[in-house]
């Protein structure tokens, strides 16, 4: 992860200023979608002319035409690209995260239609999100996720969904800071299921530090330095793997202060949500063009993932 100094976050009056109607939406997204111009993706032609009340290219070669969101996330969309791009903008420029309830009325749509839109922008972020991987020295560790319930905490607890956590570790001159952050939600923990997600997040030679746990065994002999740690305590295990722990209960604080209660069926989402504005915490200035490129990059047959409530839009 790259750090760079902080510039100043694009104003609600600026953006709303700068993507007040379709046109503006339309021609930002053809900027980004074709930043040195036009091609035909039949012909490879560069000249075409287009056809704005239609929203199109047409191409002057082999008279192939093309829709400027074809293929992208807003593909067969009912729903304006400035309401859009504004739930793009709200997605990306709240640390806290964005309900579908507030969406719903600050762009006067349905609930499912808000919680729909939502969804398909998480979905382009856990998308984008499959390309990072982990490197260096690594805090790893278990949780378990579903909200406040009764009877037994933590592993072993009913009713809850599990998650593995990775945390880069990284040394500077006052100690260590957190780096880059991977998360995936299992339907069990087993050794084969660690092995999986740190080979698939993890690059091969990182120093993987983990508590005593049996399943962590799996990492001894690999192609990972593995430390494992007993941790006798809460306390203690805070205490030796503070950034992973941070991580974890800022996650869960996450998905019950903002959306109080998920679906186990669509936590995933939450997660990646999470997980993707995490990765990107020094990078908010630009954050919003980064989602928006990550949206133009997710094909409509991957998002189509919620079944009939696609049919709200």
């Amino acid at each position: 992860m790259e750090y760079k100094k902080r510039v100043r976050i694009i104003s609600v009056k600026e953006f709303r200023k700068r993507f007040s109607t379709e046109g503006d939406c339309q021609n930002y997204l053809i900027k980004l979608r074709w930043p040195n111009g036009f091609v035909c993706p039949r012909c490879q032609n560069r000249e075409s002319y287009r056809q704005v009340e239609r929203n199109f290219y047409r191409c002057k070669a082999c008279d192939y035409k093309v829709s400027i969101i074809v293929g992208t996330i807003f593909h067969s969309t009912n729903l304006g690209l400035t309401d859009w791009f504004w739930a793009i903008y709200r997605m990306a420029q709240d640390k806290k995260g964005f309900s579908a309830m507030q969406l719903m009325k600050e762009i006067n749509v349905s609930y499912s239609s808000a919680w729909f839109v939502l969804h398909k922008i998480r979905f382009a972020m856990e998308e984008r999100d499959k390309q990072y991987r982990l490197k260096g020295k690594i805090e790893l560790d278990d949780a378990y996720l579903g909200g406040e319930s009764k009877g037994k905490r933590g592993r072993g607890a009913e009713g809850k969904v599990p998650v593995l956590v990775a945390v880069e570790k990284r040394q500077t001159r006052n100690g260590t800071k957190p780096g880059y952050v991977a998360i995936r939600m299992v339907k069990s923990l087993s050794s084969a299921v660690v092995k999986d997600f740190v080979d698939s997040k993890i690059v091969s030679g990182s120093v993987i530090e983990t508590d005593g746990l049996s399943i962590y065994g799996v990492l001894d002999g690999s192609d990972f330095i593995h430390k494992p740690y007993v941790t006798e305590n809460g306390s203690k295990a805070k205490e030796l793997f503070p950034w992973v722990h941070l991580v974890i209960g800022n996650l869960k604080r996450f998905i019950l202060g903002t959306h109080h209660h998920t679906d186990p069926k669509y936590l995933r989402l939450y997660v990646s949500e999470y997980c993707y504005r995490l990765n990107r915490r020094f990078h908010e200035d630009d954050l919003f063009e980064h989602l928006l490129k990550a949206c133009l990059l997710v094909s409509p047959r991957k998002h189509n993932i919620l079944g009939s409530r696609q049919n709200s839009l």
